[in-house]
């Protein structure tokens, strides 16, 4: 069968991703569409009981076992049920290949689109609709989101075609190539009851650039404005509208952004190919957002060297066709002069600087004595808090890397392509705040989120934030990955496998203290067992060498553990304003 499952990051949260198992008449040797009709279900696994769309393909001579599926629990999904009443079935050309495509949002309603590159015939069915209920529905088809084909019409073709068994809904054949429609099904009764499909047939989808907004130091300026470009490029492709000569020093720009021309039915991913002498890597470095906008970082081309940014349209089996790519070669240059001698006489100064503060030390070296001993003993309690937070990392890392086999291993695709976005996400962010003594609760509430959001994908939990409102997370500094630890302990040895687990992650002032509680209803600690894993030993150690770096000891952690869960509370006396 064939699962799908909703992404929920930016771009990626409109990306339709398809896994094949055991799909039958799916041609897995070429991913054709095969002779099947595919559904729209939800459906929760029996393995981990996590609940999740999934398409099921029934063969185009025996349609009536769609409902055997709903039924069925003796396989891989237990309590399947339509994504909708309707129960659209669509059937493509059976050698049609790349036919996955993106979600596009209607209202409350997501519609699942298809990419039919051959100007073939589809075919849509509606198997929720019989001669009970057909007087109930209506159906519209709408062209190009601009002219309605088929205005709301009643439902009145019933079939019993494809091995049927009691007469079904025939929705249409329909066939626009070089266009894109969408074809939706409502009961006039009741709106809420409805289902949707968008069927492309363009075949161009090369991505095309609307703009590329260049922010330099000061100013933004569109990069085709050759006026005001600072001489950055000066061609570019009269088709893609991409820039072929971009080349700007290493250090004069913030930022580029990248606006593309929006397709409802197309969803880009984004690569990097860097080039330094005979090196050649390529990242990844993510996707467009749901506008069509991707911003990329100068941090990950802030050397000199050659560069190629490659967009491509998202499918589940990647097309490496040059014709369906957007390149975009550019160079960084050394930096520029006047940056040079800014540096240079930034440095001066520096040392200016040192040398009188040297000689001020000096002066004063016997007086300061005793603060040298103090600073050093400071020096000394920051390097074993280092130490501690480089232990922090890896095991995240471990821990992290072992969730993704894990998914791999379960051949559960779409979900690992899921963690890997959010893994690469919040290895950014814990690399960025690696060698920061704090950082703001802003930052480590959102690393927390996407923590919370990994762990989801791996052990089948609901979790909440709760950040009071008195609190102003963004004036409000405090050491990095406070709360990783506790969420780690929590998700593994709380609500792993418990049904209904939940993790609840609050913040919350009592006077000028700060509170920072994690609590799950997992079975609770162990006597034997009351330190927790490896997380919270060096979170413990941490808390440790942090009292002993800030007057006061102001850093606390209790841990309050019994059979109906554990609330681990990390208090911060006297810190905020």
């Amino acid at each position: 069968m064939i699962y799908r499952k909703h992404l929920f990051y930016s771009a990626i949260s409109m990306m339709f991703l398809l896994k094949v198992s055991l799909g039958i008449a799916q041609d897995k040797r070429n991913n054709t569409f095969g002779n099947v009709f595919l559904f729209n279900t939800n459906a929760t696994e029996k393995a981990n009981r996590v609940r999740q769309p999934v398409y099921f393909p029934v063969s185009d001579t025996a349609i009536y076992t769609i409902f055997d599926q709903l039924n069925n629990t003796s396989g891989n999904f237990i309590a399947t049920e339509p994504a909708s009443p309707v129960m659209l079935g669509v059937k493509l050309n059976p050698a049609l290949m790349y036919f996955y495509s993106a979600v596009v949002g209607s209202i409350t309603q997501q519609y699942y689109s298809f990419l039919i590159r051959d100007s073939s015939d589809v075919v849509l069915v509606a198997m929720g609709i019989n001669a009970s209920n057909y007087k109930d529905f209506r159906y519209r088809v709408v062209e190009n989101d601009s002219v309605e084909l088929i205005p709301w019409s009643p439902v009145t073709d019933l079939r019993m075609d494809y091995g049927a068994k009691q007469p079904f809904a025939f929705i249409g054949t329909f066939n626009r190539p070089g266009k894109w429609i969408v074809v939706e099904v409502c009961n006039s009764k009741n709106y809420a009851v409805r289902e949707g499909v968008v069927f492309d047939w363009r075949t161009d989808i090369q991505p095309r650039l609307e703009q590329v907004i260049v922010e330099v130091p000061g100013n933004y300026f569109n990069l085709a404005f050759t006026g005001a470009n600072k001489g950055y490029a000066t061609t570019f492709d009269s088709i893609t509208h991409a820039p072929k000569d971009l080349r700007f020093p290493a250090d004069s720009i913030r930022s580029l952004t990248f606006q593309l021309k929006k397709e409802e039915t197309r969803v880009y991913g984004v690569h990097l190919i860097r080039m330094a002498g005979e090196k050649r890597d390529t990242l990844y470095l993510g996707m467009a957002d749901r506008h069509g906008y991707f911003f990329a970082d100068p941090l990950y081309f802030n050397t000199p060297g050659k560069y190629q940014l490659i967009f491509q349209r998202q499918s589940r089996y990647p097309e490496w066709n040059e014709s369906l790519l957007l390149r975009i070669p550019f160079e960084v240059t050394g930096a520029s002069p006047g940056n040079t001698l800014a540096r240079g006489l930034l440095l001066a100064l520096g040392l200016t600087v040192i040398v009188f503060f040297l000689g001020f030390w000096l002066y004063r070296n016997k007086a300061k004595k005793k603060m040298q001993q103090l600073s050093q003993q400071k020096e000394a309690v920051q390097l074993q808090l280092r130490t501690v937070r480089s232990q922090l990392n890896p095991h995240f890392i471990f821990n992290a890397l072992a969730s993704i086999q894990n998914l791999v291993n379960k051949q559960a695709i779409t979900e690992a392509n899921h963690y890997l976005s959010r893994f690469a996400s919040l290895t950014r962010a814990t690399l960025n705040s690696s060698e920061q003594d704090m950082i703001s609760l802003e930052q480590e509430w959102k690393l927390a989120d996407d923590y919370l959001a990994m762990e989801q994908l791996r052990f089948g939990f609901t979790y909440t934030l709760v950040m009071d409102e008195k609190l102003n997370p963004g004036i409000i500094d405090i050491p990095p990955l406070l709360l990783q630890p506790l969420i780690e302990n929590a998700a593994k040895h709380g609500v792993a496998g418990k049904p209904g687990g939940h993790i609840t992650v609050t913040a919350a002032p009592a006077g000028k203290t700060l509170q920072l509680t994690v609590t799950d209803n997992g079975p609770g600690f162990q006597p034997d067992n009351i330190n927790g894993g490896f997380g919270l030993k060096l979170s413990r150690e941490r808390i440790y060498l942090l009292n002993n770096l800030y007057p006061g000891e102001p850093f606390v952690m209790h841990i309050q553990s019994a059979a109906t869960g554990t609330t681990i509370t990390i208090t911060l006396n006297n810190w905020l304003p």
